[in-house]
């Protein structure tokens, strides 16, 4: 599991901010400007959580981070942002309590963020139990 935050944000001070916590708490987080490219920078990476913060994104890239964020079904998204912009996001799969509107608040991002790991975590299987188990069931010793 990639530990990796990618942040796109295009004012560089909230990005910088934020980015800076992140790797101060351990993470290893890149920060990005460009929304156009996105996808593949998403793909190439594979992080384990995306933010966008769309405080300074133009309509038309909001509208691209939308359309995006529809497709990312296997990567966490936290969305920071004015809540008149995060609430046309309703419906796109973004967990409601990963959306964070209102000034800027690095240490809850970054609560987000290890709530975020720790859920994929325990979601994961061991997979040493189902090869057991299935070595079990395959041999007929359960």
């Amino acid at each position: 599991m990639s530990d990796l935050v990618l942040i796109f944000s295009m004012d560089d001070l909230r990005g910088g901010i934020t980015q800076k916590v992140l790797k101060r708490s351990g993470f290893e987080a890149l920060l990005l400007r460009m929304i156009l490219g996105a996808k593949d920078a998403i793909a190439k990476h594979a992080p384990g959580v995306v933010i966008f913060d769309i405080s300074s994104y133009f309509s038309e890239e909001v509208n691209q981070i939308l359309n995006l964020c529809g497709t990312l079904e296997h990567t966490p998204v936290i969305l920071l942002g004015d809540r008149s912009i995060t609430d046309r996001f309703e419906g796109t799969g973004i967990r409601l309590e990963l959306v964070l509107s209102g000034p800027l608040d690095p240490e809850l991002i970054v609560a987000k963020v290890k709530e975020v790991f720790s859920l994929k975590v325990e979601e994961k299987p061991s997979e040493g139990d189902t090869l057991e188990e299935d070595l079990k069931h395959f041999l007929k010793l359960d």
